[in-house]
């Protein structure tokens, strides 16, 4: 009797472990109760899950804003799907955020800490002192961001080289013979948007060309900005580079709107390839950040983190690549 209560606690081990994707289970293994567990219709029970291991087995999504221009840009949907199919291939769930107003953002976060609603977060953005992340750090949360770490030492985060990629982008765009080049950057001193704009006053000083960039935290700010630069004025930009794709698409509204012809009169370039920058009108060269393997990344690592896994890295920087498309052609 003993050795068959003791054969099927060792079956249940197994089986647990197999469902916790433990490393130390072979292929073999796994594959075999997997196939069991399927015809058997085995679903396990994440509630008896939480109550044994004391883990909710959910990590926590804080995004910046929940504001309808931050939840439809493709940037964020694309990453949030990266960490999804992470999440699900091992096992845990994803709670988003949703304030928008960032008061409302750091008691949200504070509730989920407090409640234990969540084993650890993410962070899809970075921004200098941060108060959210001062909260994460304060209750000594596992977290990582998905961006560049601006507050403290050795947090993990997951980022592209957003300087290089600017330099690289108005490099590109010298080489097509473009002199006059106007970068336009969203408002909010987040460290993504502001490493772009270093990235392309880096490259304009390298070559020796005038620096022309603006801040844009509206419409009429745009609608300013193109009068100033590009309505009756001797010396018209060639070519304008927007720091994200949704600041894109509202520029080529404006363009639109003042009957400038893209490519014909002025040419454009912008951050983060998509479905938007694909399907433009016309479509826009960018530069693609792979914001899937950004997620994908982030998701794996910060369960590797919950599970005491070794890290090998602190940054991990994912490659970017400039997609050419019809919006700029050789001068």
């Amino acid at each position: 009797m003993k050795d068959v209560a003791k054969e099927a606690n060792v079956a249940t081990s197994t089986v647990s472990r197999v469902i916790q994707n433990n490393p130390k289970i072979s292929d073999s293994t796994t594959i075999k109760v997997k196939t069991a567990m399927a015809k058997l219709g085995y679903i396990p029970n994440q509630a008896a899950r939480t109550l044994i291991t004391n883990k909710t087995l959910t990590i926590g999504l804080i995004q910046k804003s929940s504001a309808p221009e931050i939840r439809q840009n493709p940037f964020n949907s694309d990453v949030l799907n990266g960490i999804n199919q992470a999440c699900n291939r091992r096992g845990y769930s994803t709670r988003m955020t949703v304030s928008e107003k960032s008061a409302d953002l750091y008691e949200e976060v504070k509730t989920m800490i407090q409640s234990k609603s969540v084993d650890g977060f993410i962070l899809l953005y970075s921004l200098q002192d941060d108060p959210v992340e001062r909260l994460l750090h304060e209750f000594n949360v596992p977290y990582l961001i998905i961006g560049k770490s601006l507050n403290y030492d050795q947090v993990i985060h997951i980022d592209n080289d957003n300087v290089d990629a600017a330099y690289q982008l108005a490099k590109y765009l010298y080489q097509l013979g473009h002199r006059s080049m106007l970068f336009l950057q969203e408002s909010g001193h987040y460290a993504v948007t502001e490493d772009r704009t270093e990235g392309f006053k880096q490259y304009c000083n390298n070559v020796n060309i005038p620096i022309n960039y603006a801040v844009i935290a509206s419409i009429k700010d745009l609608r300013d900005c193109i009068k100033h630069f590009c309505i009756n004025v001797r010396h018209k930009p060639t070519v304008i580079i927007t720091s994200d794709a949704m600041l894109n698409m509202q520029l080529l509204n404006v363009l639109y709107e003042y009957q400038i012809r893209i490519p014909d009169d002025i040419q454009t370039a912008t951050f983060n390839t998509s479905f938007l920058t694909e399907n433009a009108t016309p479509s826009q060269t960018s530069v693609n950040i792979n914001p899937d393997i950004l997620g994908l990344t982030a998701g794996n690592t910060i369960i590797d983190v919950l599970g005491n896994k070794a890290i090998s890295f602190t940054a991990k920087m994912i490659s970017t690549q400039i997609v050419e498309r019809v919006s700029t052609t050789k001068r």
